[in-house]
């Protein structure tokens, strides 16, 4: 009799317990999560790596939607309330900005949700703070951002700001992200914000305003074109622009220039955020010449780079044949040798990074490297060849996995030669190769030896 008033008592408790949560729960305008990332291996791209957690403050945006700003550079696998209510639902990813860390959450098949945050931009530009504005980049982000420069500092977490249970936008650290980015985020659909295409500079010293823009005040200097963002092969560094949709530079004074041309760029004549694929049009002066450009605005993206950043939205591209493991490379890559990467990594490489990493080619080019050498009965003699790059194969100059992947599966060939960096060179039959995927695949187990279906 005990035992059952102690179950029953137990059961009370823990009923109370839910009401209370579904109650706080439900009233709550910022409410605890954490998201879950899978980690990923640049230099070890086939095995999953455990995951990680992040614990972030979330709001509700209506319709089951939730807001949050978490790690950028990640891949966020899904998301959950933080609760001791283990039968709460997970949360989606709708969508995950990488350059920000903005992260759109969907919850489905719960009855009951917080009330929905409102995104006014009418109410929030007459009652959330105003003061001294300026762009920024965000951590790892090369997107710049505008933000209210905040008088006392916050923490260095994302937090959200309200005043009057209006949201005014995001805190981080000293500045505040304005309620117009998370509004446009979600009415986009989680979309990227867009990238000004190039780089500029606007404090020449005399003798550099003298040498560039003798007849014209205000110069505008293009010193880099971003390519696959920017208008690559229009725009060139060392071109003066002149005026930006119509608009005259010279009409831009010195002080915030720099802001003031950005918002040029990033923002309609109204002040609104411009979106992805709406036209920039400029007009330039190079080689004693007047001309006139357009593109469209795009999110920054390193995909298109000889040399990218990262693998963006997948897991990098890898291809091992023989056992000797091929992939493509990347800063990412290089920087899993740890902070100080440039010592301990091969000179060769971060010497590609720094001079090569933004060209970018018409064909897309990239640099296949040879990483390692899996032990194998059949490939000894090799297993001291890493980060070398691969220059040719059976007398092919390389310039993609797929390309290389492709050559590889060719019925004409009955040898392979792969030709290395350094002047090395290994020489394998198809019979070598078709024994060595089979004693690979016995000896280590891999799932795949090549994922770039991907």
């Amino acid at each position: 009799m005990k035992n059952f008033k102690s179950i029953v008592l137990v059961s009370f408790l823990v009923l109370i317990t839910s009401n209370v949560f579904a109650e706080e729960f439900e009233d709550k305008r910022v409410i605890e999560a954490r998201v879950t990332f899978q980690k990923i291996s640049h230099q070890n791209p086939w095995l999953v790596g455990e995951p990680f957690n992040r614990k972030l403050n979330i709001i509700h945006l209506g319709k089951g939607q939730f807001f949050g700003v978490t790690l950028s550079k990640q891949n966020p696998v899904y998301a959950e309330f933080e609760s001791f209510d283990y039968s709460v639902p997970k949360l989606a990813i709708k969508a995950y900005d990488g350059e920000t860390g903005f992260l759109l959450l969907e919850s489905k098949g719960m009855q009951k949700l917080p009330k929905p945050v409102g995104l006014d931009l009418k109410l929030t530009d007459k009652h959330c703070p105003t003061g001294k504005s300026r762009y920024v980049y965000l951590p790892f982000s090369k997107t710049p951002i505008k933000v209210l420069m905040l008088d006392q500092k916050k923490k260095e977490e994302s937090d959200f700001f309200f005043k009057n249970q209006l949201l005014c936008g995001i805190t981080i650290s000293d500045f505040l992200i304005p309620t117009e980015y998370v509004e446009l985020f979600l009415r986009s659909g989680g979309k990227s914000f867009p990238h000004p295409g190039f780089l500029f500079d606007v404090n020449l010293t005399p003798s550099e305003k003298e040498y560039y823009s003798k007849s014209f005040p205000n110069p505008l200097l293009v010193s880099e074109v971003i390519p696959g963002v920017g208008p690559a092969y229009n725009l060139f560094p060392g071109d003066l622009v002149t005026m930006i949709n119509s608009f005259p530079l010279t009409k831009v004074d010195e002080w915030d220039r720099a802001d003031k041309i950005l918002d040029l760029l990033l923002r309609k004549p109204d002040g609104r955020l411009r979106e992805l694929g709406e036209t920039i049009q400029l007009k330039l002066h190079r080689n004693f010449q007047s001309l006139s450009i357009s593109y469209d605005l795009r999110a920054y993206d390193s995909n298109d780079f000889l040399i990218p950043e990262e693998a963006k939205d997948r897991r990098p591209l890898y291809l091992i044949v023989g056992g000797f493991f091929f992939t493509e490379l990347s800063n990412a890559y290089l920087k899993e040798f740890g902070s100080e990467y440039r010592v301990k990594s091969e000179k060769k490489l971060v010497y590609l990074s720094d001079y090569y990493q933004k060209k970018v080619h018409p064909v897309r080019e990239k640099i296949v490297i040879l990483s390692r050498v899996f032990p194998l009965e059949g490939n000894l003699g090799y297993q001291d060849f890493q980060d070398l790059v691969l220059e040719k194969v059976n007398g092919t100059r390389i310039s993609s996995l797929s390309q290389l992947k492709t050559l590889l599966q060719s019925e004409e060939s009955t040898y392979y030669a792969f030709e290395l960096s350094g002047g090395k060179i290994a020489f394998f039959t198809k019979k070598e190769i078709l024994e060595l995927q089979q004693e690979l695949q016995s000896t280590y187990k891999l799932g795949r030896s090549y994922n770039l279906e991907d």
